[in-house]
């Protein structure tokens, strides 16, 4: 006989039972605690380097935002601090100029706003913190250690996404300096460098960084392009003053030197009609005038002999009769003995005739006629063209009534101090910074050290006047004043 066999179906609705399940949740859970840490330290990885491609966009923008507000940040990196407590914090800064929102600049990817995590900015000279370039750089020396290698200007932006690793809010100098020259990730995962540095040369826990380098992320910002030589050339100028009177300014009377006269007013008195010269020595683009007129001896035309007034030294008046110059109304004068055309008429008369032509007592005869030099007025300033020699002017004719007919008189021209300059104030100031170092006796050429985008406010020395403004844009440039006008 045969049987027939049939299988019993499952049902449709069975499913696992709690000994299977429990087994799978077993191995999904060792699985899961083996993969977690692994995923962890991908994200944190990936959240690294995304961090290194961050950091110069945020150093860029910091970078930005100090030249444009000719500022130093403040230095702050306690975490504790509030992110929007003042606005010169250097995120703030960052953060106006294109570097995100103040949160996004302060906290590194994937960092919480409010935690302990902070990227940190470290600077090379933390007494610049919140300090304009006005204030850093004053009158352009001194402010450096050394123009020529100038270390203060640098800046470090350094930060982390591991929440476990924690940073210094300050460094020393020389933490500084290790950071940025040293700074180098090594294959077993601590700094690489020639000396070997300790982890405490850089201001970090040896105990939690050990092993752990390639989770810093360190963002030089180098400043030191910013720094513009300026050579100042200023000489001093010739004075020229306003015209002045003879009453103005109470001269003594009429004398042959020029020594104790301002240059505007060059009084020199008699010369003989139309011998009257003037030239100038040392000097470009200057005008003078001589202010003359022609007279007699008697000024004043008082019949007196006023001091000043005799200008051949013969005390007496020659304005009239007195041919001979003895002071009396001769009445026989004899042209004959001492063979002189007293009376000027061209011969020797044989015959004896009075001095007093008209018989009344008073020599009228026209006298000679002099010129009488009042001034030498300076019009136009110039400049002197060797600056190691004086500017001279020289007023040169004759003076028949003197022992030496021939004369000249040479006076040298005074200066004025050198032209005056100002450092314009940044916004937070409320004066330019007058530049020292420019008196007479100090070298006319000079270095000066300042940072881009900073302006000098130039004057004229004769009434300080503002003459124009000075922008600091090339790392080099030279800026004349060479006795007359500015050149840049």
């Amino acid at each position: 006989m045969m049987r027939i066999y049939t299988r019993t179906k499952r049902s449709a609705s069975a499913g696992f039972t709690l000994i299977e399940m429990i087994g799978v949740m077993i191995v999904i859970s060792i699985l899961f605690a083996a993969a977690v840490p692994s995923v962890v330290n991908l994200i944190r990885t990936q959240r690294s380097v995304d961090e290194r491609v961050e950091l110069p966009k945020i150093a860029a923008a910091l970078k930005l935002g100090m030249l444009r507000e000719q500022v130093f940040p403040i230095y702050e990196n306690d975490a504790s601090v509030s992110t929007d407590g003042n606005d010169a914090y250097w995120w703030n800064l960052a953060a106006r100029h294109g570097g995100g929102s103040a949160n996004e600049v302060r906290y590194p990817l994937g960092i919480r706003p409010g935690s302990e995590v902070t990227r940190k900015l470290y600077f090379a000279k933390d007494s610049w913190s919140n300090q304009s370039f006005f204030e850093v750089t004053g009158d352009g020396i001194s402010w450096l250690a050394d123009p020529l290698d100038p270390e203060e200007l640098r800046l470090l932006l350094v930060s982390t996404t591991n929440p476990d690793l924690s940073l210094p809010d300050s460094l020393s100098n020389t933490e500084f300096d290790v950071f940025w020259n040293n700074w180098a990730v090594g294959s077993d995962g601590n700094p690489a460098s020639e000396s070997e540095e300790d982890w405490s040369d850089y201001g970090l826990n040896e105990a939690e960084w050990k092993g752990r380098a390639a989770e810093l992320n360190v963002q030089r910002i180098d400043l030191r392009d910013w720094l513009c030589t300026v050579v100042i050339e200023n000489r001093r100028a010739i004075k020229a003053e306003p015209l002045m009177t003879l009453n103005e300014l109470a001269l003594p009377e009429p004398s042959a030197t020029l020594t104790s006269v301002p240059n505007n007013v060059t009084h020199t008195g008699f010369w003989d009609r139309g011998t009257v010269a003037l030239s100038s020595a040392n000097l470009q683009d200057a005008e003078f005038i001589i202010q003359a007129r022609d007279t007699t001896e008697d000024l004043n035309r008082d019949n007196n002999l006023d001091t000043g007034e005799d200008a051949n030294g013969n005390n007496v008046l020659d304005r009239g009769e007195d041919l001979n110059g003895n002071s009396t109304p001769d009445y026989f004068l004899d042209e004959t003995i001492n063979n002189v055309d007293y009376n000027r008429n061209g011969v020797i008369d044989t015959v004896l005739y009075s001095e007093d032509l008209d018989l009344d007592g008073f020599f009228d005869h026209p006298a000679q006629i002099y010129t009488y030099v009042d001034a030498v007025m300076h019009t136009q300033r110039g400049r002197r063209i060797d600056v190691t020699q004086d500017a001279t002017v020289t007023i040169s004719g004759r003076r028949s009534f003197d022992s030496q007919p021939e004369q000249s008189i040479t006076a040298t021209l005074a200066l004025t101090n050198r032209a005056p300059l100002a450092l314009l104030f940044a916004p937070s100031t409320d004066s330019p910074l007058t530049l020292s170092g420019w008196g007479n006796a100090d070298d006319p050429i000079q270095n000066r050290y300042f940072l881009k985008s900073q302006e000098l406010l130039l004057g004229e020395p004769w009434t300080f006047a503002e003459v124009g403004i000075f922008t600091i844009t090339e790392n080099f440039s030279t800026l004349r004043f060479d006795g007359l006008q500015w050149h840049y």
